[in-house]
């Protein structure tokens, strides 16, 4: 780890990723497989690090009961074999949730914290899910599964270790609380990171990571130096660079997405996940006509007709990256809240550059350039979602 010189950061307090240059150096100095050729050297930041490091990280999730599979009898191994019987004698696994709804906060005063634990514990006794995983005869299952509520809602299976025994002891002690989960990396899958892991305590923008992109075997490879320069990982996927890229640009073209990354990473906000996503496609042939091209035709004293040629080409190549989160690390409120921002690429305006050559070059002029296109801030939409 060291302080940055010698390349350009798009921002000198909050930033993740610099501007990519072209060096002179043997990548088979740090990894042995590497090609020699065209090296490109990128400086990263704690947060650049924390997106692309490998490595597993660590997060809780609230466990709200499991999956019980019942293991097949002598007469199911049997009748498989007779055709059509497996699809009306497959057995359904059974689905058993916690009723136990109660959350309490962290209390600062460790006395009243410890007395509304312990209430909640003797609460836990009226809970009727203990007495069904109580009556499952573990000789008769063949996995038990724990379902675990995510934040915003959502659900997702955990994993459980031991016997059948070690799993019902787990889950009666256990549901309802939160638990340890470990994720295989933060990049979790395409454009998706999981940010519950990173460091509450925020990020020091000094401290930089060499980041070099190179060719191994005729394809393209990525690796993290250590600050003596020894190989500190490899990137999985090379062109996660790109969506690191894409961000910084994001970050230093819109103001509303810049001040909720900042309070993210900055301590005033418990950050949850980042998604860049092109599925996501709004509708602006229904949708209010965007400000950016409400500005842009007064400007240019466009005639509000024209705003039909605008509103088809919207709705194409579309780039939205969302940025969910908690509002604050000591609040009780538990509102999920998530910042869209949704950007477009420049090559949906071909169709302007002859019908509306004026609104076509100021576009232009506002689009940044980044390794994974030209793209400018088209809208930004905050919404809100109840942590239950």
């Amino acid at each position: 780890m060291e302080s940055e010189t010698g390349l350009t950061r798009v921002n000198p307090v909050r930033w993740v990723i610099s501007e990519g240059q072209l060096v002179r150096l043997d990548p088979t100095e740090f990894d042995p497989e590497a090609e020699k050729g065209i090296v490109k050297e990128y400086r990263i930041s704690e947060i650049g690090r924390y997106l692309l490091n490998p490595g597993p990280i660590e997060i809780r999730k609230r466990l709200v009961g499991c999956e019980a599979h019942p293991a097949p009898n002598g007469l199911s191994r049997w009748m498989p074999r007779v055709p059509g019987w497996g699809k009306f004698q497959h057995r359904k696994p059974e689905i058993l949730l916690t009723g136990f709804k109660l959350k309490i906060p962290a209390f600062r005063d460790p006395g009243l914290d410890a007395h509304f634990r312990k209430m909640v514990d003797e609460l836990r006794g009226f809970d009727p899910f203990g007495k069904k995983l109580a009556r499952l005869a573990t000789q008769r299952l063949s996995q038990l599964i724990g379902i675990c509520e995510d934040i915003g809602g959502g659900y997702s299976y955990l994993k459980l270790q031991g016997t059948a025994e070690d799993k019902i002891r787990y889950l009666s002690s256990h549901v309802g609380r939160d638990v340890r989960v470990t994720i295989h990396r933060a990049h979790v899958s395409e454009g998706l990171f999981e940010l519950r892991a990173y460091p509450t305590t925020g990020f020091n923008p000094a401290n930089s990571y060499r980041l070099y992109a190179y060719s191994r075997d005729g394809k393209p490879a990525a690796c993290v130096l250590t600050s003596l320069g020894n190989l500190d990982f490899r990137l999985p996927d090379p062109t996660a660079v790109k969506y690191l890229c894409l961000l910084e640009h994001t970050l230093s073209s819109s103001p509303d997405f810049r001040r909720c990354f900042d309070d993210c990473f900055l301590g005033r906000s418990r950050p949850v996940r980042l998604f860049m996503n092109r599925q996501l496609e709004v509708d602006y042939s229904k949708a209010n006509f965007p400000e950016i091209y409400r500005d842009v035709f007064r400007n240019s004293e466009t005639a509000p007709s024209n705003r039909n040629l605008v509103k088809p080409v919207l709705n194409y190549l579309q780039m939205a990256i969302s940025l969910s989160y908690l509002p604050s690390l000591d609040s009780t409120d538990q509102r999920l809240l998530t910042h869209i921002c949704i950007l477009h690429d420049l090559r949906a305006l071909e169709p302007l550059r002859k019908s509306l050559p004026a609104v076509y070059a100021e576009m232009s002029r506002r689009a940044f350039s980044s390794e994974a296109g030209r793209y400018y801030v088209l809208d930004s939409i905050t919404g809100a979602t109840h942590a239950n």
